[in-house]
């Protein structure tokens, strides 16, 4: 039973507390943004696809939001001086908490559709956990900032915010 406890925690860890790994306040911001296109994309698939539909459209379309925004930063920095490469590759390295922020949301939603069959109810808890991940994000975001207490609270409730507008989104899109 121990090791199971010990399982449990390292899954924990690496899939709903990703936010350890993310070292900067820009890390966190990366993270930020693709919860929020990660819910949108998994908001507006579920209107009228499968879990496999949804699972592919919201990786498809977090994956394309990274490599724009990394293609946009890598020609920023490739213009510039000497040692391009390196920069380069810096630049298409960062930014990758935009992927990863967009996992636990879907695993939530897979393991729970696959539990139950209800996509709509999965779609709904999965959300939930997106809001719940843009409140921690933006609250250690500040901190990390050095942000005092009341105004980290103030970022926990405005990134919670964008969460429950993709949440409505899907409300009157269904």
């Amino acid at each position: 039973m121990r090791g199971r406890s010990r399982n449990w925690r390292t899954w924990f860890a690496r899939v709903v507390r990703p936010h350890r790994r993310w070292s900067t306040e820009r890390d966190l911001a990366h993270a930020i943004y693709g919860t929020v296109v990660g819910a949108a994309a998994m908001a507006t698939a579920s209107a009228h696809s499968t879990l496999g539909g949804v699972v592919v459209t919201v990786l498809v379309t977090v994956a394309v939001y990274w490599v724009a925004e990394r293609y946009a930063e890598a020609l920023a920095v490739a213009i510039r001086g000497p040692r391009r490469r390196g920069r380069v590759l810096r630049a298409i390295r960062q930014g990758w908490p935009t992927v990863e922020a967009a996992y636990t949301p879907l695993v939530v939603l897979v393991v729970f559709v696959l539990g139950t069959g209800q996509l709509r109810t999965g779609v709904l808890l999965a959300l939930g956990v997106s809001t719940a991940m843009l409140s921690v994000l933006g609250h250690v975001a500040a901190r990390r900032a050095g942000a005092a207490l009341p105004t980290a609270i103030a970022c926990a409730v405005g990134s919670a915010a964008l969460g429950v507008s993709v949440m409505l989104l899907k409300t009157f899109l269904h």
